[in-house]
């Protein structure tokens, strides 16, 4: 396990050893009512791995991992319904921030240590670290990107405060939702720290029963409620990323979780 330091050489050996296979991931399928729909998707049971360690990415890898795994970077209504979703639910793990391989190789044994406490050894995992997200800020704002996640419930988190979750699937058993990364586009599509993991969306869904593709519900000025809070968003993938086409990395589905918002 060599990781590079250097950032841009350490994306591309990640893409690279995605490319060759070498990396742990799986389909979990999600399952929904909203608005009268019935809904279905994938999303990655946790974050992406390579030897064990859950690998930091920036928005532009994110961006180019979605692409060779037919998938798609999460809305802010998606990342807080798999926080309700999950069947393996953590606090959030913060550090000081930082981007070395140190860093993202402690944050991943963070995560794994706060799992281990749990009573499950499979199944849907909320939060590994934060998300890159789309958004439609990132209309406004070419060459950024827009992070959110690390949810909680209650008041306050190791005295964090947090923000309300920016969907309405604000609840847990009765407890206020909230996060400590917002919906936020201060960082450039290369940014990447230790908090910043890849856990995705398939592109493949489906919506009462008909097959649909995510990117296409993002853009659908009925259907996009099911998947954006925001309405209809008009970039759906990270802007500035040229898409990757010819090549498809796939892993199996292999368990299931449902919910009703």
């Amino acid at each position: 396990m060599i990781f590079p330091e250097k950032l841009i050489d350490r994306e591309k050996y990640i893409f690279d050893r995605v490319i060759g296979g070498e990396f742990e991931a799986t389909w979990v399928p999600v399952e929904y009512s909203v608005k009268g729909f019935s809904v279905k998707f994938d999303v990655m049971e946790d974050a992406l791995k390579i030897d064990g360690i859950r690998v930091n990415v920036s928005a532009k890898l994110q961006q180019n991992l979605a692409d060779l795994f037919d998938a798609s970077m999460m809305t802010a209504q998606v990342a807080d319904l798999v926080y309700m979703s999950a069947s393996r639910r953590i606090d959030p793990a913060p550090m000081a921030i930082s981007s070395t391989v140190a860093s993202m190789i402690k944050h991943s044994n963070n995560v794994d240590n706060k799992l281990k406490q749990l009573s499950l050894s499979s199944g849907l995992v909320a939060d590994p670290g934060k998300h890159w997200i789309l958004d439609k800020k990132l209309e406004q704002l070419p060459g950024r990107g827009c992070n959110y996640g690390w949810h909680f419930t209650g008041n306050s988190y190791q005295g964090i405060k947090g923000f309300s979750v920016a969907s309405p699937i604000n609840k847990l058993n009765g407890s206020l939702i909230k996060v400590i990364q917002p919906n936020a586009t201060a960082h450039d599509t290369l940014h990447s720290d230790y908090s910043q993991v890849c856990q995705l969306v398939s592109q493949t869904c489906w919506v009462d029963g008909v097959e649909k593709r995510f990117s296409e519900l993002l853009g659908d000025l009925k259907l996009s409620i099911l998947v954006n809070h925001q309405g209809p968003l008009r970039l759906t993938r990270q802007p500035g990323i040229v898409e990757l086409k010819g090549q498809v990395v796939l892993f199996p589905t292999v368990i299931s979780v449902s919910a009703s918002v």
